[in-house]
């Protein structure tokens, strides 16, 4: 498996992998995930013939970072690459100077949230709504450690 930078080509992988994990009224439409993979951190994880198993993306806001999405393809969930895309978007984001990532995760999806549990994120608030009428997400963060400027991963 591979992690990279998503590139404008993935789209329609992304889309599709995006159509498995939520449903139409809270999915991203098209025109924002161009958006996001193009000026936002957009990283994939994949097979060596570019087949996309996941994807998240995120970005930086002053000395936070935020992840607007994690998703992994369901025939390839449980094998750890949720945690990978995590893992990997954390580092670029302290690289941009965050020291901090948020990130929101439906209450109904508990498999979500043991996954952000693991990877050392605390729930800190309940956000009624989010996902739409009578669909409520926990706000969870992480403090990430300092990172040193000059290396590369």
């Amino acid at each position: 498996m591979r992690i990279r930078r998503a590139e404008p080509r993935d789209l329609p992988q992304m889309l599709q992998i995006e159509s498995l994990c939520f449903p139409e009224e809270t999915a991203f439409p098209p025109g924002v995930f161009a958006y996001l993979i193009r000026y936002a951190v957009a990283i994939v994880a994949c097979e060596p013939e570019d087949q996309i198993l996941g994807f998240i993306i995120g970005y930086t806001s002053g000395s936070a970072g935020a992840v607007y999405t994690l998703d992994v393809h369901t025939g390839y969930r449980r094998r750890g690459i949720g945690i990978k895309l995590l893992l990997a978007m954390e580092k670029r984001l302290a690289r941009m100077g965050a020291n901090a990532v948020r990130l929101e995760a439906a209450l109904e999806k508990p498999g979500a949230r043991r996954l952000y549990r693991k990877a050392g994120y605390r729930e800190r608030e309940i956000i009624r709504n989010y996902y739409g009428q009578g669909c409520h997400a926990v706000r969870m963060w992480k403090a990430l450690p300092s990172v040193e400027f000059g290396t590369q991963n």
